[in-house]
């Protein structure tokens, strides 16, 4: 660790046994760089790890001494300079979460699980993180248990030339179903009426390839599995609800076409995507509906300075044919119209415009610290097709608090609100 000379001298005055000792106690104190900018990346992993464990003795040597909290400030740049050092060399990182939790689509929840990331080429210095996170989960809503899995790669190889991003969600859940369309939403009170159970498994996943400059394109692919085991009374003249209740299983393949310019996928400072995906779903193919569905999205985002990011989302959702409603376009959810119950929604053509600030706190140094907030507002409407989204807008807006967990992946905890009242999400990586 660098030592600025006019500082230890002041500190050795007015504090001299203090300055003296906590250097003393930090095994290799000399060595142990916490400036990120001034980290040396190692190509032998082995000393990269090694180093990593002389930041893990020095925390554990200052904990164990650590009488009236004497070294807290050292213990905590310390381990902030670890992660930064596992960050420019590379390194595998695990974090463990457990704990009650709660969301408006699964109740109150007790969830265990973890993220993982790493560099699948850690000798790439541009290369992005790799992240693997999954949670089990046990949930109690409206006197109904549940449990299920909850689980989401983006993966990251060559250079960025090669990505693959998926989402994985099983398991036995209580749901809502007010119907389709605006009016559907409005019909019906959140509660007994809506309420039903059903088992889930849906995947879906693209897998892109850079063509040029920065412009990807890949295959796509959702797999939906949805059985309802029970019948809310909203559903019991839906005509879509019964036409489908039998039919659980669809299975769509496309394509998707990207332009990005992000500079970290999963927590964006700078940069924009546009993405424009279709998926086709045969029933000549083994699917049980025909239908297509189109989704695009923009996204931008503009740094006010480091930590201080404005990211604006435009997206829009359209699905052709004989759509099935557990398939069909909707607003509402952790990741789009936050406030909403993911699908009280729904319908042939969704669209949303979101504004979010995102701001991270810094520490006394000045540094970034792992402490952060966001506020949004944004605007989304549903509708049969595009002329009737006129006079079909809902509101949402919120406040939210993040942790960063590993380095530019944070924890999220969101507060939403809307027309139909308050909602609280807590998940991984930013919603957009």
């Amino acid at each position: 660790m660098r030592v600025n000379v006019l500082s230890l001298s002041i500190l050795s005055l007015l504090f001299p046994y203090v300055a003296v000792a906590e250097q003393a106690s930090i095994p290799g104190y000399a060595q142990l760089e916490q400036n990120k900018e001034n980290m040396v990346y190692e190509p032998d992993v082995d000393k990269a790890n090694a180093k990593v464990a002389e930041y893990d003795d020095a925390i554990a040597k200052l904990q164990s001494d650590n009488a009236n909290e004497r070294y807290s400030h050292t213990i905590s740049d310390l381990k902030y300079a670890k992660k930064y050092y596992r960050e420019v060399n590379g390194l595998p990182m695990f974090s463990f979460l457990g704990g009650p939790a709660y969301t408006p689509e699964q109740g109150l929840l007790v969830a265990v699980g973890g993220l993982y990331s790493f560099k699948t080429d850690r000798d790439q210095q541009e290369l992005q993180r790799s992240s693997v996170s999954a949670f089990v989960i046990g949930n109690y809503v409206d006197s109904e248990v549940g449990y299920g899995l909850r689980a989401k790669h983006d993966l990251f190889w060559n250079n960025n030339d090669i990505q693959f991003q998926g989402a994985w969600n099983a398991g036995t859940q209580g749901k809502h179903y007010w119907g389709i369309g605006y009016q559907a939403a409005q019909d019906f009170e959140f509660g007994d009426v809506t309420q039903y159970q059903a088992n889930v498994n849906n995947y879906k996943g693209n897998l892109i390839f850079r063509v040029v400059d920065d412009w990807f394109v890949g295959p796509a692919i959702k797999i939906n599995y949805f059985s309802p085991t029970s019948e809310p009374e909203s559903a019991l003249l839906d005509e879509n609800f019964n036409q489908f209740k039998d039919k659980p299983f669809t299975w769509g393949f496309g394509a998707s076409l990207q332009y990005d310019t992000r500079d970290i996928a999963v927590n964006t400072w700078t940069g924009s995507l546009f993405r424009t995906e279709v998926l086709l779903y045969s029933e000549a193919l083994g699917s049980q509906a025909e239908y297509q569905k189109l989704d695009v999205e923009y996204r931008i985002f503009h740094s006010l300075e480091k930590g201080r990011v404005l990211a604006f989302l435009s997206h829009y959702q359209q699905a052709f044919g004989n759509t099935p409603y557990y398939d069909m376009p909707e607003l509402g959810g952790a990741s789009s119209m936050r406030g909403y119950y993911q699908g009280q929604y729904r319908d042939q053509v969704t669209a949303e415009i979101t504004a979010e600030y995102r701001h991270t706190f810094r520490r006394s140094s000045g540094a970034l610290s792992n402490h952060g907030m966001t506020a949004w507002t944004g605007v989304g409407a549903v509708g049969e097709s595009v002329e009737d989204l006129s006079g079909h807008a809902i509101l949402s807006y919120g406040v939210g608090y993040r942790y960063e967990l590993q380095p530019r992946m944070n924890i999220r905890l969101d507060l939403g609100m809307g027309k139909h009242g308050a909602a609280f999400y807590f998940n991984f990586t930013e919603a957009f």
